[in-house]
């Protein structure tokens, strides 16, 4: 993607005095066998074990005169390519060079080998991709009952006697995966596709090996997998003339539904099996097949049954223990790729343009070089489930109501990080005024606001400056945008994932919002979310700390505090107990030894609340605090108030610091290498601990605060822009500071005698 190069606003207001939201429960995974670390560890000793199968260049089960010599090198090449292996190295690099020097006969060898090229970058080996795909739409039955299919070689005159579904899946696969690349493929080839898998369906949904055949797990999600290649490449323009072809992928994804199971022992062609399921449900969007998620329940049958070598057993016949560790790779590497965006099942028209994020997704894989996914979700989905992607996408045509509880669904989701993007597919407004009520609701305390030209999102400060008119509102906190509204309809261009002309625009702006909801951090996983799972352990300590509120902007990021506690928790056996909303001047402090302070500007203490602050201080408590989104403002005011309470100026802390070396304070970690974010770098100036700020003795540390971000961080979400520490570093930066200020007074002490 070519490198080109946000404002904030008023945060949340909170009641007088608020239980946090930190004693709530903390939500487990899904399925916790399945984990990025366990996936990354299967895919890396794959990749290894199927490099070290290699024959010189080639990887050959077959002959050189057998009829699908080459399919083996080129599935091998497809597997690693998906697992990110370089085509510019030279291993790889060679073996690229040996199969495109190779004579190919069977449609299995020449669609493994024009998928794995059309992943390329560079046009690396375009006319070799060309001249496959040359091959490929020849060979195709053009006429009789086998139009539209394919057999292991070419047909004879546009005429099959023998087809099948297994090759006409990978015939198809080779010429979409080309026509993805941009190689220009006939409007006629899909036509013929679409049909031929419209007439090989069976009544009850699925498709054999061959027509008329029993229904099969692999071939019923070849026949919805390439029904939607024919949405994708035909009917994005109108959906409402691919009615036929989605009906019959609806009839075939509920097949799935009844049939889905990741543990059928016993079956050749159970790998290939996951990976025609890794394709259909990638494809659809969806997340699980009658209430069982393909990705998660695939993965964990593969992580049990993987060799400690690193492959996967034979299953006989032509699934040898190579092509099976090929296909699980393959599964392992798509279910796991990093989401896009969340689209929102919900509300009027919201699935009008049913391949709009489909074909951002493509734009996008292609635009980043790097495999990416989308899912379909439903506001009765969990928190976890949401955040699994950056961005939620809103899409209707219509009037749509939110529930209170949809709409406190959509706040927390947006408070633990993620960004809400809304795009109205309906010229009279009514869509529109239905998402300015839910901001109403969900965002009571903020104002929804249009973004100027200058905004990051369009001036190019985020990659793309977008001319035009693209009229966008948002809600922002102080920190980050919470939510965007586009009222113009997007839509159907996105889905049709190659932009042509002033269409690139519409696709640089969804790339803009991701890139801004990730900060230019990408995942490797869709399995590294931000949540932490509580484990199950006893605490041993609590550490009871009061959220002071002031008038301003006093509670930007209050979610964060729910991570901080699982952190604590898991790490520490510290049970974090988080009262919020309480003023310097009230009674309620005096229960407290410990507060913490944020905010997002200049604010201005009461002379009651200047009072109370002093009293507190006087009285051994300990004030922690940040600026959230390391606004100066907030600092400034922030050191006038302390400088009046204390009657001293601030000390930044050294390296050599009990606070920073973590010496002394039980529990306490190093700190004196910690990771910043992008932005924050060039305020550290080759600083690697942590720039922190104290008022107080060396006795007794009354005040420590960081006039870089901390409490944005502890969402553990990529926020743009953010001047702070990766999320990692937050949390250890927090642990530090409460461990140190839950201390007795006498123990600080006799920390700064040690010092």
């Amino acid at each position: 993607m070519p490198k080109r190069r946000l404002p904030v606003t008023r945060p949340i207001m909170h009641g007088l005095i608020l239980v946090s939201v930190v004693t709530g429960p903390v939500a487990v995974a899904s399925d916790p066998t399945v984990t990025d670390a366990r996936v990354e560890d299967a895919v890396q000793r794959a990749v290894a074990w199927i490099k070290s199968k290699a024959t010189g260049e080639f990887w050959e089960q077959h002959d050189k005169g057998h009829q699908h010599y080459g399919g083996d090198t080129a599935l091998a090449l497809l597997a690693l390519l998906y697992a990110g292996e370089d085509p510019r190295g030279d291993e790889i690099g060679r073996a690229l060079g040996w199969l495109n020097s190779q004579t190919l006969k069977s449609t299995y060898a020449f669609g493994t080998r024009a998928h794995a090229l059309a992943l390329l970058p560079d046009r690396m080996h375009r006319s070799r991709l060309e001249a496959d795909v040359t091959w490929l739409v020849s060979a195709m039955g053009r006429q009789g009952e086998g139009a539209g299919a394919y057999d292991y070689l070419a047909a004879e005159d546009g005429t099959l006697r023998r087809w099948d579904n297994s090759n006409s899946q990978f015939g198809v696969l080779g010429v979409w995966m080309a026509a993805e690349a941009g190689v220009a493929v006939p409007d006629s080839y899909w036509d013929l596709v679409g049909r031929y898998w419209l007439r090989s369906q069976n009544a009850d949904g699925g498709w054999g090996y061959m027509e008329r055949e029993d229904s099969t797990g692999s071939m019923t999600a070849a026949g919805v997998a390439s029904l939607f290649v024919v949405l994708d490449q035909r009917f994005t323009r109108d959906p409402r003339e691919g009615a036929e072809v989605q009906a019959a992928v609806d009839t075939g994804l509920r097949w799935l539904g009844r049939s889905f199971d990741p543990e059928q022992a016993g079956n050749e062609w159970h790998f290939y099996y996951l990976y025609g399921i890794e394709r259909a449900g990638r494809a659809s969007g969806y997340k699980s097949f009658a209430g069982k998620e393909w990705f998660r329940a695939s993965a964990a049958w593969l992580l049990r049954q993987q060799r400690p070598g690193g492959s996967w057993e034979g299953t006989g016949g032509d699934m040898t223990e190579f092509r099976n560790t090929a296909f699980a790779l393959m599964v392992l590497c798509h279910g796991r790729a990093p989401l896009t965006f969340n689209k929102l099942e919900h509300g009027a028209g919201w699935n009008a343009q049913p391949r709009d994020v489909a074909g951002l997704t493509r734009y996008f894989s292609r635009s980043f070089e790097r495999l990416m996914n989308w899912q379909i979700v439903k506001l009765d989905s969990t928190l976890d489930e949401l955040l699994e992607a950056p961005v939620l996408y809103l899409y209707g045509t219509g009037r749509t109501e939110y529930t209170p509880v949809e709409a406190q669904k959509i706040r927390e989701y947006c408070l633990r990080g993620g960004l809400v993007f809304a795009v109205s597919g309906d010229a009279s407004g009514t869509f529109r005024r239905s998402i300015e009520e839910l901001a109403r609701q969900a965002f009571p305390e903020l104002t929804l606001r249009p973004v100027s030209a200058e905004h990051p999102l369009l001036s190019g400060v985020v990659q793309f400056p977008l001319e035009g008119d693209y009229p966008l509102l948002e809600v922002a906190n102080g920190v980050r945008t919470l939510l965007l509204l586009l009222d113009r309809d997007l839509a159907q261009t996105w889905s049709r994932a190659v932009p042509r002309g002033a269409q690139l625009r519409d696709f640089e702006l969804a790339a803009n919002v991701f890139l801004y909801a990730t900060d230019k951090v990408f995942s490797r996983s869709r399995l590294q979310t931000p949540n932490i799972a509580l484990e199950n352990t006893a605490p041993t300590r609590t550490i009871a700390m009061a959220r002071i509120a002031y008038d301003g902007p006093w509670d930007p990021e209050p979610y964060g505090w729910t991570r901080l506690r699982a952190h604590l928790h898991n790490r520490v056996r510290t049970n974090l107990l988080v009262t919020s909303g309480i003023r310097f001047d009230s009674e309620v402090l005096s229960n407290f030894s410990i507060a913490h302070i944020t905010g997002t500007g200049p604010f201005t203490l009461s002379d009651e609340e200047r009072r109370g602050l002093r009293h507190f201080l006087n009285s051994g408590g300990t004030l922690l605090a940040d600026a959230a989104g390391a606004t100066p403002g907030f600092v400034e005011a922030l050191e006038s108030e302390l400088r009046a309470a204390t009657r001293s100026e601030p000390r930044a802390l050294r390296s050599t610091d009990y606070i920073v070396t973590g010496a002394g304070i039980p529990d306490a970690v190093d700190l004196s290498t910690v990771a910043f974010r992008r932005n924050a770098r060039r305020m550290a100036r080759g600083q690697t601990f942590p720039p922190l700020l104290t008022f107080g003795t060396r006795r007794r540390l009354q005040v420590i605060y960081s006039p870089l971000d901390l409490s944005a961080g502890l969402l553990g979400t990529q926020v743009y822009d953010l001047v702070g520490y990766e999320p990692e570093a937050t949390l250890r930066i927090m642990q530090n500071l409460l461990l140190y200020a839950a201390l007795p007074t006498a123990e600080k002490a006799t920390l700064a005698r040690e010092d």
